[in-house]
């Protein structure tokens, strides 16, 4: 089953809203880092109609809190990827294994 982005908006009991957001990446979707001379970075994802942009609270000033956090966005991008890798690996056939190959 393959699932296409979407976004939600719910609304709370006491009147606040909450916006879940799901990307399906792909090879269609777009994946930038902006940067700028004056001001922090702009991370964008998009795709198809939904689209997610992150950056610091002060786009003037960095903290090392502001560090903290994109080092740990970058450790689950890694553990994102390494699943990936894992789960790729696994699907392929015996036959057309690397180790396979090595063997024959």
């Amino acid at each position: 089953m393959i699932l296409s982005s979407d976004a939600c908006v719910r609304f709370r009991s006491d009147g606040s809203a909450g916006v879940d957001a799901s990307l399906r990446v792909s090879g269609g979707s777009f994946i930038y880092c902006h940067t700028y001379p004056d001001s922090a970075p702009i991370l964008s994802v998009k795709d198809a109609d939904v689209s997610v942009t992150l950056t610091v609270p002060d786009r003037d000033t960095i903290t090392a809190a502001d560090l903290g956090t994109a080092r740990q966005l970058a450790d689950a991008v890694a553990a994102y990827i390494a699943e990936l890798e894992h789960r790729m690996a696994a699907q392929v056939p015996a036959a057309e294994s690397p180790a396979a190959e090595d063997a024959a």
